[in-house]
């Protein structure tokens, strides 16, 4: 699996996953291609390609914004996440700390 772009396969700003096994005995790969400083109008020169080893054929994905699945609906939900992690961490500290105050004051 690899990314390319006008053609050409693509090694900068390319970031390769593990591959992961699953119980069914298939298994799943990542290639995560940082789109940062890729304009939307030349998303279009950019594919996903993917070939099995037994198998002659490419497996090609254009980069389409619209058939990207993440598990955040959009952007902003990452800051929410943040923020509800954070605040889940201070409260935790703050009880770690009361249990702490109230179990060293009952020795």
């Amino acid at each position: 699996m690899f990314w390319r772009k006008d053609g050409e396969e693509l090694h900068e700003g390319v970031d390769p996953g593990e591959i992961l096994l699953n119980n069914d005995g298939t298994f799943q790969m990542s290639v995560d291609l940082n789109v940062s400083s890729v304009t939307p109008e030349d998303w279009q020169r950019y594919d996903c390609v993917f070939q099995l080893s037994a198998v002659n054929e490419y497996m090609v994905t254009r980069l389409d914004k619209a058939a990207i699945k993440t598990n955040w609906e959009n952007p902003t939900d990452i800051g929410a996440a943040m923020v509800v992690l954070v605040i889940v961490s201070i409260a935790v500290v703050v009880i770690v700390a009361a249990v702490a105050v109230v179990t060293k004051e009952e020795r």
